[in-house]
């Protein structure tokens, strides 16, 4: 499989176990500590109250919104070593086929552990200074950052 495809497989999951609402299903691609960084922050998620804590709070935000599909989709992807990938994605939340929020980048490291791939770090083009992350702090022309590509 490539990098590509391993990426998008694991997104898959994520958007699947958002758009259900499965925690345990989200934690499962989760490696903790897990390191986010913002346009404006950087965050440490340590423990799993506090990764359900954002979980929860980023469903309950979509439900009330009206989110009907996550769309996670690779830009670009490619392994570091064995048991390393690291990609770039392309985040798209809709309701009945409408952006909810404007469209956001991340970037991406995966490890595997114990045959699982999880992620240990994004970095992603919103402006949040907090977790959890809510998705009120995105620029409605934003592009992906160059640097993100390299």
């Amino acid at each position: 499989m490539t990098a590509s495809e391993t990426l998008q497989r694991f997104l898959d999951d994520v958007a699947l176990a958002l758009t259900l609402g499965n925690f345990e299903a989200y934690r499962a691609c989760v490696e903790l500590p897990l390191s986010i960084v913002t346009s404006a922050a950087r965050l440490l998620v340590r423990t799993e109250d506090e990764l359900a804590e954002g979980f929860d709070e980023l469903c309950d935000m979509l439900c009330c919104r009206g989110a009907t599909d996550v769309r996670l989709n690779v830009l670009q992807a490619r392994f570091d070593g064995s048991d390393r990938l690291i990609g770039v994605y392309e985040s798209r939340y809709l309701g009945d086929g409408r952006p909810l929020v404007p469209t956001f980048y991340s970037r991406i490291w995966l490890e595997r552990r114990d045959g699982a791939w999880k992620a240990t770090k994004v970095h992603n083009t919103t402006s949040e200074t907090r977790w959890p992350i809510l998705l009120t702090r995105i620029e409605t022309d934003h592009r992906l950052p160059m640097e993100f590509m390299q």
